[in-house]
């Protein structure tokens, strides 16, 4: 089942952005969840956020579309307005064409030449611990307890930490009542949570 679900969500495209992972509980736990699978590159996923950064793209690489391609050869960027948590913004977005279209790979974000957040949009892309946009919160196997509510323009989103790197985190977006709610939904609402970014900070 998962791996329909996230073949229909492979050009998913959604307005989240950075936010810190905040930690408290939040009801129910779903366990330690599934080991770490180690990454591998294919046709079907194109790179992978970990601590370091995405893929070849770091703390070290100049905010600067000519920096970054420079990293991914093949791959072209862009210009793109998203949605942080209290505000709005443009970011770089790099695009890479495959499937008979563009995808809408990375958005990234930075100022004064320096890289500070990158968000992985599309399940082509793979977190720290194996998450992809399009699995629900049970499935990336994120801890209840690293969870908080957004706010603002991610009002009724959950904001998790990976639990492969504490400078990762993860938004998840819910349906119906959960989707404009204040407070964490919690049980099965809160693990059938729909993750939409993997978003990285450069380690403190």
């Amino acid at each position: 089942m998962r791996n329909k679900t996230v073949t229909k969500l492979a050009a998913i495209v959604v307005t989240a952005g950075l936010a810190s992972a905040c930690s408290g509980p939040v009801g129910d736990s779903f366990g330690s969840g599934p080991a770490t699978p180690a990454f591998q590159a294919t046709g079907d996923t194109f790179l992978q956020i970990s601590a370091q950064g995405a893929g070849p793209i770091g703390a070290a690489t100049p905010f600067s579309s000519k920096a970054i391609l420079a990293q991914m050869p093949g791959y072209t960027t862009g210009n793109v307005t998203i949605g942080l948590e209290h505000t709005t913004t443009d970011a770089t977005v790099l695009f890479k064409e495959a499937y008979g279209g563009r995808i809408q790979v990375l958005h990234l974000l930075g100022s004064g030449g320096r890289i500070q957040q990158i968000h992985g949009v599309t399940h082509h892309v793979v977190g720290p611990a194996g998450e992809r946009p399009g699995m629900s919160l049970r499935e990336t196997g994120a801890d209840p307890s690293s969870c908080r509510i957004g706010t603002d323009l991610w009002l009724g989103m959950a904001i998790c930490r990976s639990r492969g790197a504490p400078n990762v985190t993860l938004t998840f977006s819910f349906q119906g009542e959960a989707a404009m709610s204040t407070t964490l939904p919690t049980g099965s609402a809160l693990a059938e949570g729909m993750l939409q970014r993997i978003i990285w900070t450069p380690p403190s």
